[in-house]
């Protein structure tokens, strides 16, 4: 089971994507990324950051990792500015992630957008789904703690937290997503009947098949 224990910022991410040169080698930034996640106390904890970061964003579009290859994550921030690639960047950690999907639909199933989350009540379905193991709890707190700083859950206390009012997405946020998850799953067609429409969670729903026609 893959967890994702490290939460990432998404100034970090959206900053590393437009700073790398494809060609180049990974080690090439890692130097850089230190200096940007200074928030991260400990040199330990910023590498395990840049880790999830690399793994995510970039090796995972590529068979290697000796020479960081272009991707559409990459084309898309020299495009478009940080807000425009918020819910993008976030829709990728869904993609990649079961546990991540399980703990957004679970959000979704214990807390309509109006309450606020009990971390403590997610955690307790985590661990009767997954077993009461630490992965299980760190991938929860770190996810917990990633939409915080993507500015959809405002901290309210240690355990709790108050969801913000979902934004709209424009169509072209919409359809980059898809042509994400078609890029993500290797894929030139998409089943919008069944989509798993999880990675549009923290936002309106939108409307599909307006976007497609």
């Amino acid at each position: 089971m893959i967890g994702y224990d490290r939460p990432l910022k998404p100034e970090w991410i959206y900053q590393t994507l437009i700073a790398i040169t494809p060609g180049s080698k990974p080690e090439d930034f890692y130097d850089s990324y230190i200096n940007l996640a200074v928030e991260r106390v400990g040199k330990d904890g910023r590498r395990k950051t840049r880790t999830v970061l690399f793994r995510t964003f970039i090796f995972s579009f590529q068979e290697k990792t000796s020479v960081i290859e272009n991707n559409f994550l990459m084309e898309l921030c020299r495009k478009h500015d940080l807000e425009y690639m918020k819910p993008i960047l976030l829709s990728k950690f869904i993609m990649d992630y079961e546990m991540l999907r399980y703990l957004t639909k679970k959000l979704s199933q214990l807390f309509d957008p109006t309450q606020e989350i009990s971390s403590t009540a997610l955690t307790k379905k985590m661990v009767e789904e997954f077993g009461d193991i630490e992965i299980v709890k760190r991938s929860t707190r770190a996810f917990l703690k990633t939409l915080t700083d993507f500015k959809l859950l405002i901290p309210v206390g240690t355990t709790k937290f108050r969801q913000v009012s979902r934004a709209s997405l424009s169509h072209e946020q919409i359809r980059d997503t898809l042509l994400l998850f078609a890029s993500v799953n290797k894929t030139k067609q998409i089943d919008l009947r069944h989509l798993d429409t999880t990675i549009f969670s923290f936002y309106q729903k939108p409307d599909l098949q307006q976007v497609a026609s």
